[in-house]
């Protein structure tokens, strides 16, 4: 007798979640994890198949030693996201205290590591070869740029936001209020053209931001912003960033310096290069 091929139990999570059978479906996580373990996704999927079997302190251990270890390799955003999970399941959880006190010490790591090795020959061997890894370290950097006691206010006025593929998470021409930092998906931006069309001018993905001059400034958004797939994103408002700034000045002086740091890459800058490119030869320019 011809015998079919063996389908794998992590083919049939589905099916096993689906019927509600949550011992299975975490069977099924647990053995590829055996072959996987560094696998960020399913250990999130592990998490949220415990919370669905009934087993919230078996989530949130997961989440807990998730959201240390994205931290540990200074992957700060992902850390957030992660601890907002915990924290919807144990609001009584200190978790942006916890997070913070991470922060400190990998920051205070890396420097005392590179004060020990040479002019980064060792840092670059240590460094990410994916290139999106590289970008939300970058982004994540911020975070590691306040102080303590700034940072924990910074972590508790942030929100977890999520979209799904196609709305619309900020409009032209609007109020601006606030920053948002991808941790998940793809956002596309675009621009009203004078005929009134949409005009995409970029896509935007893990590790990017936008909004900061809005937040920064108060000015009214200069592009919309689309959700490509479904995005997860971390939120600052404004009106938490400047009671944080009330506190602690150097907040605002923190953030406007990462912005310039990054003022070719921003949404801005990309709308200003595409004006630049749209003025008449004779040089004059458009209204704007």
């Amino acid at each position: 007798m011809k015998v079919g091929p063996t389908i794998a139990a992590i083919d049939r999570l589905d099916e096993f979640l689906a019927a509600k059978d949550y011992p299975k479906a975490l069977r099924a996580i647990e053995i590829e994890l055996h072959k996987n373990p560094e696998n960020l996704n399913l250990r999130l999927r592990q998490a949220d198949i415990l919370e669905l079997a009934g087993d919230r302190e078996g989530a949130i251990f997961v989440l807990h030693e998730i959201a240390e270890r994205q931290a540990v390799d200074g992957f700060y955003a992902r850390a957030i996201a992660i601890y907002k999970k915990i924290l919807r399941l144990d609001p009584e959880q200190d978790v942006h205290s916890q997070l913070a006190q991470l922060i400190e010490d990998d920051r205070k790591s890396k420097t005392e590591d590179h004060r020990r090795r040479k002019a980064g020959a060792a840092l670059s061997e240590q460094a990410p070869e994916n290139t999106q890894d590289l970008k939300e370290l970058a982004a994540s950097s911020l975070f590691a740029s306040f102080r303590r006691e700034a940072l924990i206010e910074v972590l508790s006025s942030t929100e977890v936001r999520s979209y799904d593929a196609g709305d619309i998470i900020v409009t032209e021409g609007e109020p601006g209020s606030s920053l948002f930092l991808i941790v998940s998906g793809m956002v596309k931006v675009f621009t009203k053209t004078e005929d009134g069309a949409n005009l995409l001018l970029a896509e935007l993905g893990l590790g990017d931001f936008f909004g900061e001059v809005s937040l920064l400034t108060g000015r009214p958004r200069t592009a919309t912003i689309t959700a490509h797939t479904d995005v997860t994103a971390i939120e600052l408002e404004r009106t938490s960033f400047d009671a944080i700034v009330r506190n602690h000045p150097e907040v605002r002086t923190t953030l406007e310096d990462f912005y310039k740091r990054r003022a070719e890459k921003t949404v801005e800058a990309v709308i200003q290069r595409l004006r630049d490119r749209q003025e008449p030869e004779n040089g004059a320019p458009q209204a704007s």
